[in-house]
């Protein structure tokens, strides 16, 4: 039996592969004035991917403006595609 533990191993999610079993969990970070990514929710969560997590996720993103829920909430429209995309492309 093996003393290596599986949670530092790469994992499969569909096409996906991580590079380990660790998961940020969706916590609200309040970091989108305007209700778009800022230059600290980008910071941030490029750290969180530096730092070694397999996975990290954008939390509390409304589909609708009625939807959202509280203040510096991210509103997921097609204005802030560039900038949800300049997070991915950097924690990838």
């Amino acid at each position: 039996m093996s003393n290596e533990s599986i949670l530092f191993a790469p994992a499969a999610i569909g096409p996906l592969t991580l590079r380990n079993r660790t998961i940020r969990a969706a916590a609200f970070e309040s970091m989108c004035p305007g209700n778009a990514p800022s230059e600290m929710l980008y910071n941030y969560h490029k750290s969180v991917a530096a730092g070694g997590i397999g996975m990290t996720t954008l939390a509390y993103a409304a589909v609708t403006q009625s939807g959202l829920s509280f203040e510096r909430q991210l509103w997921m429209r097609p204005d802030i595609i560039p900038g949800v995309r300049k997070i991915t492309d950097a924690i990838h």
